[in-house]
This record gives structure tokens, sequence and C-alpha cells, in this order.
């Protein structure tokens, strides 16, 4: 078992906990992670009531997320320090190898939550249909990739990618350029945008500029209200929560990586004869910079 959790501890383990439970369960778990401002004052039968399941349910529930009852685990939910809005103070790190192991722990749990939960929420529909845009483009195609801050890492990382494979594509990260190559685009050529707010103003322009040259736009973001899902052709949206310390943004990245590496996966057994080659001739070309084992 582990040890007795506090706080947003306690939202992040119902959150990993949910897609292994039952169908009542799991509405239990997943409760339990979108009230975290609330549920220290919820009474167990209102609760009840509204998930139309029994109070037993929500105390086995209570149990698994290692509280004695509903009541027990209502407390410790109560000794949140912070509170969502308010100025997360990071705390001094103590000289000892139990706290930086939590630290480690903790960091990779994050990211296996953002995972599991962007998991359910991609629309494999919309994956399917950007893919298809770059195996059955023209061959004289242009794919711009676009990001800001630490967005633009991200970029660097498909566009890697994708030359391994011979798909040459071009990675802006400074706003002019964004706008120049945009004004410049055509119909049949492709615009991928990463933005994990989907609020940026710079992209948002760039993506405008290229629908009106006909373009097909593709944004990665996280929200799916934001202004760049609604104006992008096709949006890809992640589901990741709020962490208090590292943010949204920095477990974002992990997703969007993995978001990104499907397509290419998908692109590169499409055309997997021209992809082989290119692998095998990309690889070939890089391989006097490692060192002899």
């Amino acid at each position: 078992m582990h040890n007795r959790l506090q706080g947003h501890e306690i939202f992040l383990l119902a959150r990993t906990l949910a897609p292994e439970l039952g169908k009542k369960e799991r509405a239990i778990a997943r409760f339990i992670d979108d009230n975290p401002d609330t549920l220290a004052t919820m009474n167990i039968s209102d609760i009840a009531s509204y998930l139309n399941v029994s109070v037993a349910s929500i105390t086995k529930v209570s149990k698994k997320l290692g509280f004695t009852g509903f009541h027990d685990l209502k407390m410790s939910i109560g000794k949140t320090d912070a509170k969502p809005g308010e100025l997360i103070e990071i705390p001094v790190i103590p000289d000892s190898e139990l706290y930086t192991n939590k630290v480690i722990e903790s960091t990779f749990f994050n990211s296996i939550l953002a995972l599991q939960e962007s998991l359910q929420a991609i629309d494999s529909a919309v994956i399917k249909t950007v893919a298809s845009l770059f195996i059955n483009r023209n061959e004289d195609a242009k794919i711009i990739i676009a990001g800001c801050g630490g967005s633009g890492s991200v970029c660097d990382d498909f566009n890697h990618k994708l030359l391994k494979i011979g798909i040459f594509s071009y990675v802006f990260s400074d706003s002019h350029k964004q706008l120049m190559s945009a004004s410049l685009m055509q119909p049949g050529d492709i615009l991928l945008v990463i933005s994990h707010s989907g609020q940026t103003t710079d992209i948002i322009n760039m993506v405008s500029a290229a629908n009106d040259k006909g373009a097909e736009t593709i944004c990665l973001t996280n929200y799916p209200n934001s202004p760049l899902s609604h104006i992008a052709r096709h949006a890809i949206i992640s589901s990741v929560k709020n962490n208090p310390i590292t943010g949204e943004n920095a477990t974002t990245r992990i997703v969007h990586l993995n978001i990104l590496d499907a397509i290419f996966t998908i692109i590169a057994s499409k055309t997997s004869e021209q992809s082989q080659s290119s692998l095998l001739n990309t690889r070939n070309a890089v391989a006097a910079k490692r060192t002899a084992s």
C-alpha cells in the first residue's frame, strides 16, 4: 500500500486508478478527480445520489485510495496547502535521498497519468486524417511546422523524424518567418502548429494566413475550445491537467511527442518502401558520428 496521501496527490491517484475500475467505481474516481475544490465539503449521500451509486461503493473507492472511508478521505483533501489560482511556492528540497526519490517518482507518475488521460481523449479519426495528409501529399507540397517556446523543441523532434524517412519540412519559431512562410503557402501545402494553450497569437495569426491561402492547417493543443483549435482545419486535442510546480506544459510536451510519434509511425508504415530506404540512408549518413563499440 502506498504511503498516506494528502492534497493533490489524492486526485492524481484517483485519476490513474480510474481506467482499471469497474463502471460505477470508475465514475466515482473520476468525480473525485474532477472536484478538487469542493469535494472536502460534499456529503457522501449527495454524491451517491448524483452518480446513481451506493454509499458503499464510494466507501470502497475511498479505501482503494488508502483511506478508512469517505470521511477520512475528505479530511486529507482538506489538508491541501494551496488552492487553484494561488501562488505556488516551490518547496526547499531537503538534502536526502528519500526526498529525491519521491520527486523522481512523482515526476514519472505525473507523466504516466497525462499519457493515460490523453489516450482516452484522443480522436483516432483525426490522427488518421492528419497522417493521410502527409501520406497523400503532392511531391511539391511544402510542409511547415511551427511552435513557440517549449513547443519549438517538439517541432524540431517531428522535423527530425520526418527527415529520417525522406520527408523534408521547415520549422519556424520566429514570428516574422512564421507569417512570411504562411503567406507563401498554397493549396495542398501542410502547416502543423503546436501550442499547449492554443492562445498564442503568433501561431493563431499564422494559421489564419495559411487558411487564406488554402493550405491544410493542423494544430496540436491541449484545449478543445481554444481559439487555435477553432481556426485550424484539423485539431488534435491532448488532455493534460495542471501540475502545481511544473505546470501543464511540462507533461504536455511528453504527450505531444507521443502523439506525433504515432502519426510518424503511421506515415512510415504506409510508405514503407520509400521510408525503409530513407531510414537506411539517413542512418548510414550519421553512423560515423558514433564511437566504435
